[in-house]
């Protein structure tokens, strides 16, 4: 038996060339993947930026904090969104509740805003939620909160915001 060959069969100069080939189509999917999610979230701060509390948005809502009490949870996450949508990428949201550095004077205290100082950071549309909250179910007995959800290598990484409500009519 003879083999008949017209040349190697194989060449490092072509597995290289495969090598980079593939490797720049890899990075082109990556780079088209990357600006897709970036494209998306654009859309989605857009789409929080302008939101809308129409009544059918208000129904769903209040339909789905009727379910989620009935199960016997105490709290709603309402919608989340990255902490970079924030002006100060969520560092108010992690420091509400911190005690002041400095006492306050009565004055100062007097002074203080009637609502949290994170929602000034928040996207325009969280506003709405805030005031409809304010107006119609605070005096309810619900409370509207929003917290740091993740923490991606330690950084703040997506925001929820929550309405909650007592775990019994004894905490109310």
């Amino acid at each position: 038996m003879s083999a008949q060959t017209s040349g190697p069969a194989l060449s490092v100069a072509t597995l290289f060339a495969e090598r980079d080939m593939r490797r720049r189509r890899d990075s082109e999917a990556d780079q088209q993947l990357q600006r897709r999610r970036e494209e998306e979230l654009a859309d989605f701060r857009r789409r929080l930026d302008n939101f809308q509390l129409t009544d059918d948005v208000i129904t769903s809502c209040l339909d789905k904090v009727k379910r989620v009490f009935e199960l016997g949870e105490n709290e709603l996450m309402i919608t989340s969104f990255p902490s970079a949508f924030c002006t100060d990428d969520g560092r108010m949201i992690i420091n509400s509740g911190a005690p002041p550095i400095n006492k306050l004077t009565d004055e100062e205290l007097a002074a203080l805003p009637d609502e949290p100082e994170w929602l000034a950071t928040m996207p325009r549309g969280v506003r709405k939620v805030y005031d409809y909250w304010k107006d119609n179910l605070q005096p309810g007995g619900f409370e509207f909160t929003a917290r740091i959800i993740n923490y991606p290598g330690g950084k703040p990484g997506d925001v929820g915001l929550f309405f909650s409500w007592p775990k019994s009519t004894l905490d109310a």
